[in-house]
């Protein structure tokens, strides 16, 4: 989290965002040989040789770095390019939850007749899609646009996450249950935090790339509008109708960073499809 988040705050090249990725992989590592050699592991490298258990884990992680990161960035859209109040905001994400409950329902009849990797593969490519149309609008497109990428994307999520969670826990036998709800849980966590820091990221270093020459203002507002589309919309309410034309600057790139952080998670998304269909099991593996 640390490397990602000061990678797009100092630069990807610092020293200390190179040497915290270092880090990770060196522990990352750490951790699967001594939990290959150690009778008792807290969480057997083994067990993602399992091709269930390991696609659900990916397919889960992958599905709350969407679902969160979107969060992070279409609340912002959502009161800032289209003016709601965090209520009406609120309200107009429920749509979401209306798709996700009926399909998710429904999905275990899908996975009998598709199969278990290809029903995966079509929720995360629905995910997908839902977000790369969310991607393709302007500050003009409005709301009706938004909730049809929204829709598209909740039959994707009621898909994956009960194709995800059937993945893993269906991998382990009865005995390992308790591992399989942990790690369920545990990758919800990891790529939510992900997600948000990954998508808050590249939102952040888009936006600020898009801004016009902020050289005209006083220094302080140019930081301000730099540093959050929100102030800067503030600043531009704040200089009268002269600030008609900053309104537009910060709206415009406010979307060319909402489309750039979608489309990073969408780039991993379809790639987990794509491995969920070649890799993961047609059935469940469980011994």
């Amino acid at each position: 989290m640390f490397a990602i988040i000061e990678g797009s705050d100092r630069g990807w090249t610092e020293p200390v965002v190179i040497a915290s990725f270092v880090v990770c992989a060196v522990s990352l590592a750490a951790y699967a040989a001594y939990g290959i050699r150690t009778d008792e592991p807290l969480l057997d490298p083994r067990l993602f040789g399992l091709p269930g258990f390991r696609a659900g884990s990916i397919s889960v992680i992958v599905q709350f770095m969407a679902v969160f990161g979107f969060f992070f960035v279409g609340l912002q859209y959502l009161q800032l390019i289209l003016g709601y109040s965090p209520l009406h905001s609120a309200i107009a994400l429920v749509p979401v939850a209306l798709t996700v409950l009926p399909v998710s329902i429904s999905t275990p009849a899908i996975v009998r007749r598709l199969g278990l990797n290809v029903t995966m593969c079509l929720g995360l490519l629905l995910l997908a899609a839902g977000l790369s149309w969310i991607a393709t609008l302007d500050a003009d497109s409005g709301y009706p646009p938004f909730l049809l990428g929204l829709i598209v994307a909740g039959v994707g999520i009621g898909i994956t996450s009960s194709t995800g969670t059937s993945a893993i826990v269906g991998s382990l036998s009865a005995d390992q249950q308790g591992i399989a709800s942990a790690v369920n849980d545990t990758t919800r966590e990891v790529g939510s935090a992900i997600g948000i820091a990954l998508m808050g990221a590249v939102f952040t270093s888009r936006y600020t790339a898009s801004l016009p020459d902020l050289s005209r203002l006083p220094a302080e507002a140019a930081k301000a509008v730099t540093d959050s589309a929100a102030a800067g919309l503030e600043v531009a309410a704040r200089m009268g109708p002269s600030g008609a034309e900053l309104t537009h600057s910060v709206r415009t790139a406010f979307m060319s960073g909402l489309s750039a952080a979608l489309i990073a998670v969408v780039i991993p998304i379809a790639l987990t499809a794509v491995g969920a269909l070649l890799r993961a099991p047609r059935k469940s593996d469980a011994p």
